[in-house]
This record gives structure tokens, C-alpha cells and sequence, in this order.
């Protein structure tokens, strides 16, 4: 678009980019307020910001996650500019960021029902890379099954996510809310540090296994189950974990993101019931298509 800058974000755009998009998704809003602060500060990533007539009208977000794992979110256009060529732009240039930072992979995801999001990833040679649904649920008060995993459980904890029929369905990934990252040693560590790794153990090892986190939403935080394998009754039990641990801090709702597999047949109806859900598609470009960006 003529006269389009593009820049990095600066704290005094805060102002006027939540402005724009407080009503991204209406009678929901956003959560770009929710982690502001933390994409200023964050490093090794870029937090772009599109400039028309000196004033803010769309932004992006780059993230690098580990050594050349990067994540793309929070594309965000002025209601009042859209379909003026202003997201293609800002694209444009997370294209260019990306190239310079070298990744094997780079992702993001978006609603199943968000077309409009999933063409302009299409258009850059992004492919489908994992489905998943997501649940929003009510918090419940209950018992808690299983032992919080320590780093003396880091090798087991390992070995059954990697060789887990859950890693193979999802892509390789693990959720976190919205946000999806590569299952590996590094980030195994990271959730048995957090104290994220629920265990229910069996005669010959581990029965069960699932990974939570907590995810930020606009009127109040959440434990988001993004794993979990083992037999039917320990998938069970460690996705009802997930409304007892919000319950227990407080929160109002939990929430859950699994594979449109045998997991979301298990769980659907089982332990969420009717509630809120929405399908969940994770984009990926690699290989000779990211080398020939």
C-alpha cells in the first residue's frame, strides 16, 4: 500500500493498537493487552509494527523460540484499513525478518474457520501441518490424580512423549493455548522445571502423562492442557486435572487443545461436554519451500 511504513513497535503505539483491536474478535476482544509488555522485551524475535500517515494501523509478531524455531502470531489490521493490501504488506516483511534469522521451521496457528488467515498462509507456501481442537470449559472443584514429575523423572518423561501416538498426530507439537512448540530435551526440561508434567504411575512404568500450562486470557488466567497420552481412563483423569488445578488458583475456566483424532473422540463428550470448542490449524513452511523463500 503507498505511503505504508514498517517499523518496529514502540511503547508509546500501545495507545493506539489496542484501540484497533479491541473488538478483534467481538464479544470476546483480544489479548494483545495481555502480552504487550512481554513482546517488547522479548529477544531474539521482531515485534512489527505497519505505520500509515505517522499513525499505527497493523502489527505482527515474530518469535523465535529455540535455535531456529519461530513462531508467527498477532497479525493484526485496523478494522477501518482492511482489504487495502495492508496484511500483505506487514507479511511481506515477516517473510523478510524470518529469512534473516535462518530457521528449519517456521509456524502459526489460526481458527479451522479463519479462511481468510489460512489463504494469505497458503499464498507464502505454508502447508497444513497438525489439526487440533480446542475446549474452553468451566472450572470444577475435585481431586487432583497423579505426582508432579521431578528432574529425576526427566528421562522417562522423555522417552514416553517421544515415542508418545500423540506426538505423531500432532506434528511434533505441544500446546500451549495457541501457541504450539516442538517437543524436545530442552523443552522437556522446561515443563519438569514449571512443574507443568502430571504422571500417574503404573506397575511397569508410566501409565499416563500429561503436560499443563497457563495460558492468559482477557478477564482471567487458565491451566491449559496441551498433552496427554497413556490408556483411556489415565487420558481421562489427567484431562479433568485441568479443571481442578484452575479451580484450586482460582481461575474460572481451564482449557485443553488435542489432536482431531482418537484423543478428541475420547475427551469430547467424556469430560468436556458441551462447552465452548473451536477447531485449531497449525501451518508450517520448511524445507525447500523456507530455503527458496
Amino acid at each position: 500500500m503507498p505511503g505504508l511504513k514498517m517499523r518496529d513497535a514502540r511503547r508509546q503505539d500501545r495507545k493506539a493498537v489496542l484501540e484497533f483491536c479491541r473488538n478483534t474478535w467481538p464479544g470476546y476482544g483480544d489479548y494483545i493487552q495481555l502480552v504487550w509488555d512481554k513482546w517488547m522485551k522479548e529477544k531474539g524475535g521482531r515485534f512489527i509494527l505497519a505505520e500509515l500517515k505517522g499513525e499505527p494501523v497493523g502489527i505482527a509478531k515474530v518469535s523465535q523460540f529455540s535455535k531456529g524455531e519461530v513462531w508467527l502470531q498477532g497479525l493484526r489490521v485496523d478494522p477501518a484499513l482492511r482489504k487495502k493490501g495492508i496484511a500483505n504488506d506487514i507479511n511481506l516483511e515477516v517473510l523478510r525478518t524470518v529469512k534473516r534469522m535462518n530457521p528449519h521451521a517456521v509456524r502459526f496457528c489460526t481458527a479451522s474457520r479463519n479462511r481468510a488467515s489460512r489463504r494469505i498462509g497458503e499464498k507464502f507456501g505454508f502447508e497444513l501441518a497438525a489439526r487440533f481442537r480446542f475446549f474452553w470449559v468451566k472450572t470444577r472443584k475435585g481431586k487432583v490424580r497423579g505426582r508432579v514429575a521431578g528432574v529425576k523423572d526427566f528421562d522417562a518423561v522423555y522417552d514416553f512423549v517421544k515415542n508418545s501416538k500423540f506426538l505423531k498426530v500432532s506434528g511434533g507439537l505441544i500446546a500451549e493455548g495457541w501457541v504450539f512448540r516442538e517437543f524436545s530435551a530442552r523443552a522437556v526440561k522446561r515443563y519438569i522445571k514449571d512443574g507443568a508434567v502430571m504422571i500417574i504411575d503404573g506397575k511397569a512404568g508410566i501409565r499416563g502423562l500429561a503436560i499443563y500450562t497457563v495460558d492468559h486470557e482477557e478477564d482471567s488466567d487458565l491451566v491449559s492442557l496441551g498433552f496427554v497420552d497413556g490408556d483411556a481412563t489415565s487420558i481421562k483423569a489427567l484431562a479433568r486435572n485441568a479443571f481442578y488445578m484452575s479451580a484450586a488458583r482460582g481461575f474460572k475456566y481451564c482449557s485443553a487443545a488435542v489432536p482431531t483424532t482418537y484423543y478428541m473422540r475420547l475427551l469430547r463428550w467424556s469430560v468436556y461436554g458441551k462447552c465452548e470448542t473451536v477447531g485449531q490449524v497449525i501451518y508450517e513452511l520448511s524445507g525447500e519451500k523456507l530455503r527458496g523463500m
